[in-house]
């Protein structure tokens, strides 16, 4: 099963790895980034679904997932800052355009209320000096009235004491009741009437100057309502460019922020693709040691049918083969170097050179070096039954060699694939279901091996 599965997800690797290859030219390395990380995630899931301790790679890859995740968070967190800033760079630059054109705004309607200024005073000085006239000629024509009562009083038009208590203003109408016709009496119309012209075009000019007093006071008032409108519009354009100024400074901060967290998420995916060679590196390994386990298992099989000659009822106990130890490893599934796989035996560590015993009487029919199990005894007890030693460090058997229970037939090593000094003992029986066991005791790799506790004392 174990084999069935390295196999099945070495090919999918491959075809993800093809895949990418084919489509390179089509994607961008963003994306293909992306896949990798993708390819990390399920490396990690597939190791997950098994037993045993993390590897040192695993926990790296594990490590640069949640890497990864981080910097993408806080690359989003900064691009949120970002947005922030830009939106707060956007509102700062509208308000500042809008207290310029406000200030534009102003400053036209100061200009053209001091052309309204300017027209009125202009208008107030010649109205002003035409009133000067008109006054002059005002006294003038009173002057010449004056000299024409004199006239009407030497003429004996009117008498001296009439001519003392007549109002110059009353005249005409005195001179109307008088009803004469003498040239003297028309000249004096001739006066009264220049007389009433001039004070009419007098009180015209002082009404229009005292409207175009009043038109101008209204305009300096404007003018200064207008003034203090450009002074705080200056001050507000002056606070939008601050805040222009150091929204901008922000905004290239954040962009700087933005821009190290890409590079960071960058150099995880980079990281990312580092360890996804390297699990596909040590993928293709153990998928190769497995392979050579399965070989192994197979050829230990076939030389124990080929070997195997003993008749007769295989022995229910066996005897422990390392007095004065325990067992570092059980008969159960584990992982090893990476490969799940089920150790099918127990494991009894023991220093270099402990004795190895026979766990019961038969005949050797292997004694030699065994590959990845090192140096190897196989003795055939009868009945089916064999049992295997692994790793030692000398063998002190050979092949043909009758034993019995106890005879010392090698010495712990660390030979073959080992982590350290320790006998790895199996018990192989032809036809399992000869046993009654309480214990889970059958390898469900197959292959008839046997747990060791259904026969030894524990």
């Amino acid at each position: 099963m174990i084999k069935k599965f390295f196999i099945s997800f070495i090919l999918f690797l491959q075809i993800i790895q093809l895949s990418v290859v084919d489509t390179s030219l089509a994607i961008t390395a963003e994306e293909r980034l992306e896949e990798v990380e993708k390819q990390l995630i399920a490396v990690a899931n597939q190791i997950k679904q098994y037993e045993g301790e993390k590897t040192d790679l695993e926990k790296a890859i594990l490590s640069n997932d949640a890497a990864i995740k981080k910097v993408n968070d806080e690359l989003a967190a900064v691009q949120k800052e970002l947005v922030a800033a830009e939106l707060a760079l956007e509102n700062a630059l509208q308000g500042y355009d809008e207290s310029l054109n406000n200030l534009a705004a102003v400053q036209q309607n100061i200009l053209k209320e001091q052309v309204n200024l300017g027209v009125t005073k202009n208008e107030i000085s010649k109205v002003k000096d035409e009133l000067f006239e008109t006054q002059k000629s005002l006294n003038s024509a009173k002057n010449q009235l004056q000299d024409k009562a004199v006239d009407m009083y030497i003429n004996g038009v009117m008498s001296p004491a009439t001519a003392l208590f007549v109002d110059l203003n009353d005249l005409s109408d005195f001179l109307a009741v008088l009803g004469y016709a003498s040239a003297i009496v028309n000249t004096a119309y001739e006066i009264i009437e220049s007389l009433n012209s001039f004070e009419n075009l007098s009180e015209t000019q002082t009404e229009f100057l005292k409207d175009r007093e009043e038109q101008r006071e209204e305009i300096i008032s404007s003018l200064q309502i207008e003034e203090e409108k450009k002074n705080q519009i200056s001050i507000e354009a002056e606070e939008y460019a601050e805040d222009v100024e150091e929204s901008k400074n922000r905004v290239e901060i954040e962009k700087r922020k933005v821009e190290n967290k890409k590079a960071a998420v960058l150099a995880e995916r980079r990281n990312a693709q580092n360890l996804l060679t390297q699990a596909n590196n040590q993928l293709a390994k153990l998928d190769a040691e497995h392979a050579n386990l399965e070989k192994l298992e197979d050829a230990i099989q076939a030389d124990i049918e080929r070997l195997s000659s003993l008749g007769g009822v295989a022995p229910d106990k066996l005897t422990w083969p390392v007095t004065g130890s325990y067992v570092s490893s059980g008969y159960k599934w584990r992982r090893f170097r990476g490969v799940t796989s089920f150790h099918g035996a127990i494991d009894i560590p023991g220093r270099t050179g402990t004795p190895i015993k026979a766990a019961a009487g038969g005949v050797v029919i292997l004694a030699r070096y065994y590959g990845l199990a090192g140096r190897t005894v196989f003795i055939d007890h009868g009945g089916g039954m064999t049992t295997l030693y692994f790793h030692m460090n000398e063998i002190k058997a050979s092949v043909g060699q009758t034993v019995i229970t106890g005879d010392v037939i090698g010495t712990v090593g660390t030979t073959g694939r080992s982590t350290g000094p320790h006998l790895h003992f199996e018990v192989r029986l032809k036809n399992p279901n000869s046993v009654s066991c309480s214990l889970p005791y059958l390898d469900p790799t197959s292959r008839g091996r046997m747990n060791p506790y259904c026969f030894l004392d524990r």
